[in-house]
């Protein structure tokens, strides 16, 4: 079994922290071998649960139009391989598809969303602050597009515990100070009891976990980048969630020891949060088990 692509559990981190760094362009947005079967979910998403999966306002269609240029060059620039790009249409060699651009009758977020396998969460500024007014979301965490849409960075975040004290406001810095030609990375961990891309959730506390046997658990990870647009100075959040049966870090002491320091070293309230708690001494049990 393949281990996984990225461990942001390493060395036992776990909890509250910003966790960016800065990446080279080329390393923006993943193709990979999942293009197909996550490109087909967000498509069946828009067809059957459309305002769970997108939103957006009409005060946001320029940047969302700016964005969709930015991932245009993109791809043209790294995987012209992959993609016909020209000025009327682009055209995905993976799926036989082409979408005309100069009279799309799709959403720009909506139509970038359908060449890449990340979600795209635009963030607008205004009243010196960030608010989300346009995503395409078919991989949420346990959180609700339509509960957060519309609402500020610091309100979106106010069920994670300790945000708001430690690190909300140097979030808020980042978001109003990152330049232009930069692009940050960071990623997160959770474990959850099914392998299902879509689980959108009303609050955390709605989380209930069935399956508490640690071989039948997953480690969920969302790889997150951030990137300014030039001209709207609208924030472009992607996230891309990669699933990992728990059992692909069996054979993988230094993994196992650190995902059990990152659980013990949770405080009692992201335990709750990230529904930690209702499975822990099962999880603790197996890892040290396996050792």
């Amino acid at each position: 079994m393949t281990a996984p692509k990225y461990k942001p559990y390493l060395g036992g981190q776990g909890g509250v922290h910003i966790g960016l760094k800065p990446i080279d362009k080329k390393r923006w947005l993943e193709i990979d071998d999942k293009f197909l079967t996550e490109i087909n979910l967000k498509k069946d998403l828009l067809n059957t649960q459309r305002e769970k999966v997108l939103q957006s306002t009409s005060t946001s269609e320029e940047s969302q139009i700016e964005m969709l240029g930015e991932i245009l060059s993109y791809l043209k620039e790294f995987h012209n391989d992959k993609y016909e790009i020209n000025k009327d249409h682009v055209f995905i060699k993976a799926t036989n598809e082409k979408y005309e651009l100069s009279q799309s009758n799709l959403l720009p977020i909506e139509l970038a969303s359908l060449l890449i396998q990340e979600d795209l969460v635009l963030m607008i500024p205004k009243d010196d602050d960030f608010f989300l007014e346009a995503a395409s979301l078919s991989s949420p965490s346990h959180w609700s597009l339509v509960d957060k849409f519309s609402k500020s960075l610091m309100t979106i975040h106010n069920e994670v515990p300790d945000y708001k004290d430690k690190i909300g406001h140097r979030v808020d810095q980042v978001f109003k100070r990152l330049p232009t030609d930069k692009i940050l990375e960071r990623s997160n961990w959770s474990i959850y009891d099914s392998p299902i891309l879509f689980q959108p959730k009303q609050s955390k506390s709605d989380v209930k976990i069935k399956n508490k046997s640690a071989k039948d658990l997953f480690l969920r990870v969302e790889r997150q980048t951030i990137k300014k647009l030039p001209q709207s100075q609208a924030v472009l959040f992607t996230i891309r969630v990669h699933v990992d049966p728990i059992a692909s870090i069996i054979d993988d002491d230094y993994l196992l020891e650190s995902l059990g320091l990152a659980i013990s070293r949770l405080s009692p309230e992201m335990k709750n949060y990230k529904a930690i708690d209702q499975f822990e001494d099962e999880v603790l049990e197996w890892i040290q088990s396996k050792r």
